[in-house]
């Protein structure tokens, strides 16, 4: 049996913590652990380590770390999911799927198409929903790290801020390469752009283009949004990344 993992953000050697109240809850009522349970704790940064908890009650529960252990290593792949938010709890079952296939961060951008009902995320009414839902998906697929999910940005923000890498946007016309074939040698860092239901307006487009982003398809068929973004990363793993059978050097 599996030792429960629970993400900690404060866990270092040696220390005394009390998990998180979701983290709590969840030891707690559904997994029904009691004091001298052992189990692990990550700090959402790559750390993780040895701990048991010490004390369980209908309040708090509290741990102590005894040591470090391995961690699971992450993608030589460092990918950048950019979408457009979506409503209703889809949204959150990309940053979930995101978060098990390795990415390392998620960020949510406003296009003229996003859907209205997806729009108040520019405020930031959704992003602690996102972080805790990306820690969940974290502690149940073993990884030590914990996607960083920025706030809501504009697609013009975007395509303006400096990014270290190379940085695509998906389209859903056959005429554009396919992802998998657009770069001679692996990249070491990918930003992946995926547009709203309805896809990009032509000026936006436009206006990605000349900000230096290569346009892919992802084969015939038209996607749904959240659909589309785990099938880019998908392919970007399988390609260039820890899903690759041989994984090309850096």
């Amino acid at each position: 049996m599996s030792v429960p993992r629970f993400h900690v953000p404060e866990a270092a050697p040696g220390a005394r913590l009390t998990l998180p109240e979701h983290s709590a809850h969840h030891a707690r009522e559904v997994l029904r652990l009691r004091a001298g349970d052992p189990v692990r704790l990550f700090d959402g940064r790559g750390a993780e380590y040895d701990a048991s908890l010490d004390r369980v009650t209908r309040h708090e529960v509290h741990a102590t770390i005894h040591g470090v252990v391995s961690s699971r290593p992450e993608s030589p792949l460092r990918i950048t999911l950019a979408l457009s938010p979506l409503k209703g709890d889809r949204m959150e079952v990309v940053v979930q799927k995101a978060t098990e296939l390795g990415v390392a961060t998620i960020v949510p951008v406003v296009t003229i198409r996003t859907d209205a009902a997806a729009r108040p995320a520019l405020r930031g009414t959704r992003q602690e929903r996102w972080e805790k839902v990306a820690s969940g998906a974290a502690e149940q697929c073993g990884r030590a790290v914990v996607p960083d999910i920025p706030p809501t940005t504009t697609l013009e923000r975007l395509a303006t801020d400096p990014f270290e890498g190379e940085r695509v946007v998906l389209l859903a016309t056959a005429e554009e390469p396919p992802l998998s074939g657009l770069f001679a040698k692996p990249p070491a860092r990918v930003l992946l752009l995926v547009g709203p239901a309805g896809g990009f307006e032509p000026a936006e487009v436009e206006a990605l283009l000349r900000a230096g982003f290569h346009s892919a398809s992802l084969g015939p068929r038209v996607l749904r949004s959240e659909t589309a973004a785990v099938a880019a990363i998908a392919v970007a793993q399988a390609f260039w990344g820890d899903l690759s059978p041989a994984p090309a050097a850096r």
